[in-house]
């Protein structure tokens, strides 16, 4: 079983090698590439953290030569290690998804002690800042970066759909979910979809492929236990042994 792994550079390739070194061959499949915005971004002295959602914002956070002597609040361990290779060196991760990241941010932190500095993508959902808002903290989300999706399918993954190698996908977010299916769509591909398994890392995510009618239907649909790297190795592996 070859599985497409979803996701833009570099964490594509960083999977597909992880999984390699643990016996399940997979093909980069980026359908999204992450580019820098010109936005107007500082952190107040008065800030009293900084809170990520992904790896990436941890990378534009950094391009921007921002502060790192603030607590770093991260979803998950990919993110809290991305953040102690910032040079973030009091790293809290939530180990969990967005809500639970809440809960660790209002566990312990303080609306009176300052500002929530909250770096993403355009197009993350505001529900992060929404939540922490509505229980007294002064948020500052600012959008430094954005996802751009690509023209076709890469040729790699193309061509383990055309040869029938590629037996399952690994669907890492809603927007590049949505964007493979595009592609594969303009590939007229679409026949290939009934012998993939999908694997998404949340219900969200596997909600939305899903709900898109142009394809038929997988030849199954499995959800991580939970949205992390680890559960999705753990679910792609279970797919090879099944």
């Amino acid at each position: 079983m070859t599985a497409l792994i979803v996701r833009s550079e570099p964490g594509a390739g960083d999977f597909v090698r992880r999984l390699a070194r643990e016996g399940v061959p997979a093909v980069a499949c980026p359908v999204t590439t992450m580019h820098p915005l010109d936005t107007a971004f500082s952190v107040p002295e008065t800030a009293q953290g900084v809170a990520f959602t992904s790896v990436n914002a941890v990378r534009f956070y950094a391009g921007r030569g921002a502060r790192t002597d603030l607590p770093a609040y991260t979803v998950g361990a990919a993110t809290a290690a991305a953040a102690k290779a910032a040079g973030f060196t009091v790293v809290h991760c939530a180990d969990s998804d967005v809500r639970g990241l809440g809960s660790l941010i209002a566990g312990r932190c303080r609306p009176s002690k300052g500002e929530l500095v909250y770096p993403t993508g355009r197009d993350v959902a505001g529900g992060l800042g929404r939540s922490l808002e509505s229980v007294g903290f002064a948020v500052l989300q600012t959008i430094l970066y954005e996802a751009q999706g690509a023209a076709k399918l890469p040729q790699p993954a193309a061509n383990a759909l055309h040869t029938r190698t590629a037996k399952a996908v690994a669907l890492f977010s809603v927007r590049n979910g949505l964007e493979f299916a595009r592609l594969i769509l303009a590939a007229g591909r679409e026949d290939a979809v009934s012998e993939l398994s999908v694997c998404c890392i949340s219900e969200s995510v596997a909600a939305a492929f899903g709900n898109e009618r142009r394809l038929p239907a997988a030849r199954r649909t499995v959800v991580a236990a939970s949205p992390d790297a680890d559960a999705m190795a753990a679910a792609l592996g279970a797919l090879r042994l099944a």
